[in-house]
């Protein structure tokens, strides 16, 4: 069962778990994201395990659908930045450790198609595709730093 349909099942049940969904999304996106721990215990408790990251997806995605007027509906780009900082953070890290020929060398435009991805899901208010794309873009970077690591700054 997927998070989406699992958090669905969950909002048919009379405990409030929907109005609480409503409550969080009127607030903003954040609380919603920061919420994700709540929902995710209680689909463990009914037997569904799922990551955080899958719940806060699947909720936002759900925000959007279902309360799209809503703050959480809206694009966050304060968690955008935040996951961007993180990826550049480490990608910054590896490339600290280079020496001096390896990083003339280095060449991260395999990374602008990943940079496109980026730009079409923040458009289209999708954090779940944002959220992929910027992966993707890490991915892309730090293998194309081990190939220029391997074979030791002649690329």
């Amino acid at each position: 069962m997927k998070a989406r349909t699992a958090i669905l099942e969950l909002f048919k049940d009379p405990s409030g778990w929907r109005s609480f969904f409503r409550s969080c999304c009127e607030t903003s996106a954040f609380r919603l994201r920061s919420q994700a721990w709540q929902f995710r215990g209680e689909l463990e408790d009914l037997g569904n395990q799922f990551q955080t990251e899958e719940v806060e997806d699947a909720l936002l995605g759900l925000a959007r659908e279902l309360l799209p007027d809503t703050p959480a509906a809206q694009w966050d780009a304060e968690w955008a930045h935040d996951l961007c900082k993180d990826i550049l953070a480490r990608l910054a890290k590896r490339f600290s450790e280079f020496s001096t020929a390896e990083k003339e060398v280095l060449d991260l435009s395999v990374q602008e198609v990943w940079d496109e991805r980026m730009h079409e899901a923040g458009l289209a208010n999708d954090p779940v595709a944002f959220r992929v794309a910027v992966r993707g873009w890490e991915q892309a970077g730090l293998e194309t730093m081990e190939r220029v690591r391997v074979k030791g700054g002649a690329a």
